[in-house]
């Protein structure tokens, strides 16, 4: 399963563009920056827009491809993001750490993405 994202993600260019998600933009305009946590970030766009936004961003993804142009789009837009490669199966989240969290086009079967969503507690 990691080859088939480290090959979705391994062209040059963005597969979801460099622009934020318009759900998550417009969701984080109503808070205050704080600690963010993007699972499942994939290339980083939301998390570059977080961070360019004053949150302090947390992310991780499956593929060290998508790890790779993230810290790049990052770079580009002079903002720091930490950004992991993670398997969620494998993951322990810390609990109230974080003062959100973004979940945004994670794919995950049905249980799992419940158990997910269990185990992130902000």
């Amino acid at each position: 399963m990691k080859e088939k994202w480290d090959e979705r993600y391994g062209n040059s260019e963005y597969i979801y563009g460099v622009e934020p998600n318009n759900f998550l933009s417009k969701e984080l305009a109503k808070l205050k920056p704080g600690k963010i946590l993007m699972p499942g970030e994939g290339e980083g766009r939301n998390a570059v827009y977080a961070a360019k936004n004053g949150w302090e961003v947390d992310a991780f993804d499956y593929s060290e491809k998508a790890k790779e142009k993230a810290e790049k789009l990052a770079s580009e837009n002079s903002v720091k993001i930490n950004y992991r490669v993670a398997d969620i199966t494998e993951l322990s989240l810390p609990f109230s750490t974080y003062d959100a969290a973004a979940i945004i086009f994670m794919h995950l079967d049905e249980k799992l993405r419940e158990d997910t969503h269990k185990n992130i507690n902000c």
